[in-house]
This record gives C-alpha cells, sequence and structure tokens, in this order.
C-alpha cells in the first residue's frame, strides 16, 4: 500500500488558517488556553492549529470563527 501523498495546496491554507487564527487570537489579547475554552477544545487543539501541525475540522473551524468574532473567510485570507 502506497504512502498518503500530501496535498502543497492544502498544506498552505492549514498554514494560512493557523497564522491568521494565531495573529487575530493575538489582536484581541487572548491567551491560547482562553481560546480554547471559548471554543469547549483543549488546548492542544489550538496550539496544533495555530502551528498548521493539523488539518482542523470544519466545526472546530467554525467555533474558533465564533470565538474571535471574525468569518471563517477571514481566517483564510492571504
Amino acid at each position: 500500500m502506497a504512502g498518503k501523498k500530501e496535498n502543497p495546496r492544502n498544506n498552505l491554507i492549514i498554514k494560512r488558517f493557523g497564522e491568521n487564527v494565531r495573529k487575530i487570537r493575538i489582536a484581541k489579547g487572548l491567551t491560547m488556553n482562553e481560546l480554547a475554552n471559548a471554543c469547549d477544545v483543549e488546548l492542544g487543539t489550538i496550539s496544533t492549529v495555530e502551528r498548521a501541525i493539523v488539518n482542523c475540522t470544519i466545526s472546530t473551524a467554525y467555533a474558533i470563527s465564533i470565538a474571535l468574532e471574525t468569518s471563517i473567510d477571514k481566517l483564510l485570507e492571504e
């Protein structure tokens, strides 16, 4: 069985999303722990999202956008 090939487009989107989450979180004066609590997720989830280690679920992306009072579109902008 061949290994799963990574899609560079996905990696770019995941990285951009994480960078925007971090930027907006910091601009709002929130810690990662505060954002995690607002999203009802583990601190590690926010950490891995911001560092582009995981491709989070749609429901997590939605929870993050609500907690940051922004749209998912804004979290995906270049």
